[in-house]
């Protein structure tokens, strides 16, 4: 479930920046709301699934699908991609390890 949410949702956030980015705030906003619609519909559909070894393959799965339809989607509004500089990738790094340590710290904490 972590895989799942932070994929989709780390995926449609940078989507959704780098399209503000280039002026196209209405595909920003569908960009991160669809990300929050596959998050919906893959929860539901895993929590309707009876338990087996395969579910970790379904997460990576739909994390893969959803990173090709944000970049495929993105690709649509951005022309010419080397017209934008490439960004650094310590801050999105050190965000989602401000979200995931303190998970991780909570469930050794717990068990």
């Amino acid at each position: 479930m972590f895989s799942l949410l932070f994929t989709a949702i780390a995926g449609g956030v940078f989507t959704a920046h780098n399209l503000r980015t280039v002026g196209q705030p209405d595909a920003a906003r569908k960009a991160l709301w669809g990300s929050v619609a596959v998050v919906a519909l893959m929860a539901i559909v895993l929590a309707l699934l009876p338990y087996s070894p395969n579910t970790g393959a379904y997460t990576v799965g739909v994390g893969l699908a959803s990173a090709y339809g944000l970049n495929g989607y993105a690709d649509r509004f951005i022309a010419n991609p080397r017209d934008f500089p490439t960004k650094s990738i310590w801050r999105p790094l050190a965000i989602c390890l401000l979200v995931f340590v303190p998970i991780v710290a909570l469930l050794i904490y717990a068990f």
